[in-house]
């Protein structure tokens, strides 16, 4: 009779081991951004940019898609900034928005950042937006891994 009850109790503790296993698999894996660095790259350096075309492709409203940071590449993912929507607008005005509600209004204007790369400066700061501007057909990356920062993907919103 013992027996039967340490049989059960074994079964028992190896299926909560293979339950606990798997699901701490699949929490672990790996998160792919919508495109690569490399992919980027290359689709931006078909185009000759400067600043005036860098300002007009930027008008627009861009949803946030993705997020990795260069001291934690593992943990990139579409979770951080769900939400997040940012407009740039033709009058050098930025807003942000979170679930459509605007939390934060700011100026911005395109700055050379030598070697053929752009970025913005704003009058406040605004978090998802630092480093390289990277385009590539509907998508801008905010490539900010270069400085040892955060990357952010945003996809164009019509």
């Amino acid at each position: 009779m013992k027996m039967k009850t340490f049989f059960k109790l074994w079964i028992f503790l190896v299926l909560v081991c293979q339950i606990s296993c798997t699901k701490e698999k699949e929490s672990t894996v790996k998160q792919e951004p919508p495109i690569t660095l490399s992919n980027i790259l290359e689709c931006y350096r078909l185009a000759t940019w400067d600043s005036a075309k860098i300002h007009t492709q930027l008008v627009g409203k861009w949803e946030w898609e993705y997020i990795r940071c260069y001291w934690n590449p593992e943990d990139g993912n579409y979770d951080d900034y769900k939400g997040v929507l940012i407009e740039f607008k033709a009058d050098k005005t930025l807003e942000v928005l979170v679930n459509g509600q605007t939390t934060q209004t700011t100026t911005w204007h395109v700055v050379n950042l030598n070697d053929g790369y752009f970025g913005i400066s704003t009058n406040e700061l605004v978090v998802y937006v630092p480093g390289q501007i990277l385009f590539c057909t509907e998508r801008v990356l905010f490539n900010d891994s270069y400085t040892d920062g955060c990357d952010n993907y945003f996809k164009r919103k019509n």
